[in-house]
């Protein structure tokens, strides 16, 4: 039987063939795509410790205590009314410091300074 599959299978054309697999797996992509974006939806909001959120802004604790301290990450804190209380961060706030905070690439710069227009040698 296993055979007789194959045979059938080498009567289709390539393309006929990968329609095929891709009417078969769209359903099944679609779905683990919704199951990534729900995970890292909620993943978006966790808390994590101003440890957690430093390594992953990949910057010492005193940095990111420095950048807490000048009001530019946002923080939940245990206890609003004392500074040293527990700081709380989520992946939502640090990727929104880090998209205000991006450095320019060369190429950027470049575009910026000198606009758009390749250089004539």
């Amino acid at each position: 039987m296993n055979g007789e599959k194959n045979a059938i299978m080498v009567n289709y054309s390539d393309k006929e063939l990968a329609k095929g697999v891709a009417n078969e797996l769209k359903d099944f992509i679609t779905a683990h795509i919704h199951e990534i974006l729900n995970e890292k939806s909620e993943d978006e909001d966790n808390p994590m410790s101003m440890s957690d959120a430093a390594q992953w802004l990949g910057v010492s604790r005193t940095t990111l205590s420095k950048l807490v301290g000048r009001g530019e990450v946002h923080y939940k804190s245990f206890n609003p009314d004392n500074p040293k209380a527990k700081k709380m961060f989520t992946k939502r706030d640090l990727r929104l410091w880090l998209s205000k905070n991006k450095a320019k690439t060369i190429d950027e710069l470049k575009v910026t300074s000198y606009g758009n227009q390749k250089s004539s040698s």
